[in-house]
């Protein structure tokens, strides 16, 4: 029997204490924003603006339920490692016997499956409240396809996320990491409307925002785990 043994299962258990944590403080709830929030702010949106093609209710949906999304990602992402939670309840789970590595991917993992999968929900809801309750078949003004758009947003949001959890676990203070999740949030933005203007906004644009959140992840985890004496 050696020395310190680590338990099996840290991921798992840092998953589910991530998730107690949210219910101890009351945000899960955050989730439930996406989900019902966006549809019914969605509906509205429908009746005021008299939309008149389903295509664009569908689009109008998916970028409220987008931008609800996005806050909430922004929030759990910042105070996952933040300096709100490391002086309460994230310090204690750094006593347990759980590898650092474990600790941090299991928490980056409850934060973007628990919104991305709020945000999955809310999406497939404004779709379908698209189709119907909006009957007509008039052409969109924005040459976007609600489907396509759906999942260029889910990339979008787990993009941020990486950025602000990195930023979070870096500087160890949460308020630094949403502030710089908003920046990116806004920068990445304007870059989507400009390609967008020059109808340059393709499926390559969403992919390559996935591959650098998980770029972003892996290099950010794997740098700060090495400056970190006591990681592993």
């Amino acid at each position: 029997m050696g020395a310190n043994p680590r338990p099996r299962g840290g991921f798992s258990a840092s998953v589910h204490w991530e998730v107690t944590r949210w219910i101890r403080s009351r945000r899960v709830f955050l989730l439930v924003i996406p989900v019902v929030a966006g549809p019914v702010g969605s509906l509205l949106a429908y009746l005021y603006l008299r939309v008149g093609s389903s295509s664009t209710a569908g689009l109008l949906g998916i970028l409220v339920v987008s931008a609800l999304s996005g806050l909430v990602v922004l929030d759990l992402a910042a105070l996952s490692i933040g300096e709100e939670l490391s002086q309460r309840s994230h310090g204690p789970l750094l006593l347990l016997p759980v590898r650092r590595s474990a600790l941090y991917a299991g928490r980056i993992t409850a934060v973007l499956g628990g919104t991305l999968g709020a945000y999955g929900l809310g999406a497939l809801l404004v779709l379908f409240l698209a189709e119907r309750l909006v009957p007509g078949n008039g052409v969109s003004p924005i040459p976007l396809d609600p489907v396509h758009t759906a999942l260029g947003m889910l990339a979008l949001l787990f993009f941020l996320g990486a950025v602000t959890f990195v930023a979070a676990l870096v500087t160890g203070r949460a308020s630094e990491a949403l502030g710089l999740g908003v920046l990116t949030g806004f920068s990445v933005s304007i870059l989507l409307v400009y390609l967008l203007l020059e109808r340059a906004l393709t499926l390559a644009v969403p992919a390559g925002l996935a591959l650098a959140g998980a770029a972003t992840l892996l290099l950010g985890l794997r740098n700060y785990l090495r400056m970190d004496v006591g990681g592993s």
